[in-house]
């Protein structure tokens, strides 16, 4: 085999050098797609080249230049790839497919090799590693690499330090997290003090929020779309903030002001997702699935850990419920539990109630529906028939004709 350091080698020689490194790098691939697709990669130098320009553009174009640079400067003047390029790419291919064992095994042969990693290297390393939660060894390798790479100098983005951070809620106490913040603070790592989840003050709180998303997503006793649902929601930049703004925009828009005013101050003092956006998020989850049943017991879940709804949370329950049938009884007693409460129903809310009553297109129920309106209305509710009508526009003329008689009668006694 060619040195590939030394500056006589053949661009022949370096090339057979580099297929010679990918080849034994991917010998024991079990994985059939990852098979197949090392078999497509790795078909010539040529091949694993042209893979190599992608990747280096794409890295290129998510603004870590410099690491690209760092991965693939080439053994020599003549331009041909590193071996630590083509173990990276190997790592890679099993950091996308999830395949952090593949993973590990691959790193620890580059470096039996006398092979040093890249940052790009360890970066994928420790993110798999990370987010796979099959084997509690994982995360104490992926504390090792990343403290390894702060005494080599490197500079982390946040990425594999969030994704440790949410291994250590799910595994370990939050004493686990205190001991890796003052580890990495002491080689000079800062954490970012930005978003979600890290304010030193609340490190608790903001580990238990990272478990149960952890928990979400990694839990096989939860439903698996769901559990798909929030992998991909987490792999999407600011989607807490998103669902934050959704939930603040919705309180305040319906009135709700008291409400969105203790949200905001929450997150702004903490820093935190506060536990009624995330419980209120997986209730959605189950409902847009079309399973008000796991939303149910979602509900019920986040009473018994003690999270309060607020306004929006009944909403979402609430319209979800009252469209099956089978748990339209729980819709009716959600809606007096939120008035209950001294919360009010918005038009949408308290119309998806009333139209389970017209749908049935029964006189019973039409009558039921009139002695319900009358108990909302002991509570201190006054239906607005116009808003509701504007709700029910394009249902079924005999739906809103009984949602209407139901509202009117009851405002007429």
């Amino acid at each position: 085999m060619a040195d590939s350091n030394s500056p006589n080698s053949s661009a022949d020689d370096l090339k057979k050098h580099v297929m010679d490194v990918f080849k034994d790098a991917t010998k024991h691939c079990e994985d059939e797609s990852l098979k197949r697709i090392f078999g497509t990669i790795g078909r010539s130098y040529d091949s694993l080249n042209d893979f190599s320009i992608e990747l280096f553009n794409s890295m290129a174009d998510t603004g870590i230049i410099d690491r690209a640079r760092e991965m693939f400067k080439p053994v020599s003047d003549l331009g041909i790839l590193s071996p630590v390029a083509v173990f990276t790419i190997v790592i890679l291919m099993y950091a996308g497919s999830r395949k952090a064992n593949s993973a590990l095994k691959v790193y620890q042969h580059m470096i039996a090799t006398d092979v040093n990693p890249a940052c790009y290297t360890y970066v994928q390393l420790i993110c798999v590693l990370a987010t796979d939660f099959s084997n509690v060894k994982f995360l104490r390798y992926a504390k090792k690499y990343f403290l390894e790479m702060l005494d080599k100098g490197m500079k982390p983005n946040p990425t594999p330090f969030w994704n440790i951070m949410k291994a250590i809620a799910y595994r370990e106490p939050v004493e686990k997290a205190k001991e890796f913040l003052e580890q990495i603070k002491a080689k000079g790592f800062m954490p970012p003090d930005s978003g979600f989840h890290y304010k030193e003050a609340y490190l608790a709180e903001g580990m238990q929020t990272l478990k149960m998303y952890a928990n979400l997503v990694h839990n096989e006793t939860i439903d698996k779309d769901v559990r798909k649902y929030f992998y991909v929601l987490r792999a999407c930049p600011g989607h807490a903030e998103k669902l934050g703004s959704i939930m603040y925009s919705a309180l305040i828009n319906d009135g709700n002001v008291d409400e969105a005013t203790e949200f905001f101050n929450e997150v702004e003092e903490t820093g935190i997702e506060p536990m009624v956006l995330i419980h209120t998020a997986v209730i959605e989850a189950y409902l847009s699935f079309g399973k008000a049943k796991g939303a149910l017991e979602a509900y019920l879940a986040m009473l018994a850990a003690g999270v309060a709804p607020n306004s929006y949370t009944y909403t979402v329950l609430i319209k979800g419920l009252s469209a099956d049938p089978n748990f339209y009884g729980d819709a009716k007693k959600y809606l007096l539990e939120m008035m209950d409460k001294g919360k009010r129903p918005n038009a949408a809310t308290f119309t998806a109630v009333i139209e389970g009553f017209a749908k049935q297109e029964d006189k019973a129920a039409e009558e039921e529906g009139k002695e319900f309106v009358q108990v909302m209305m002991d509570k201190g509710f006054v239906p607005n028939a116009k808003a509701m009508m504007d709700v029910l526009k394009g249902r079924p003329t005999p739906v809103i004709r009984s949602a209407v008689s139901i509202v009117l009668s009851a405002l007429k006694q």
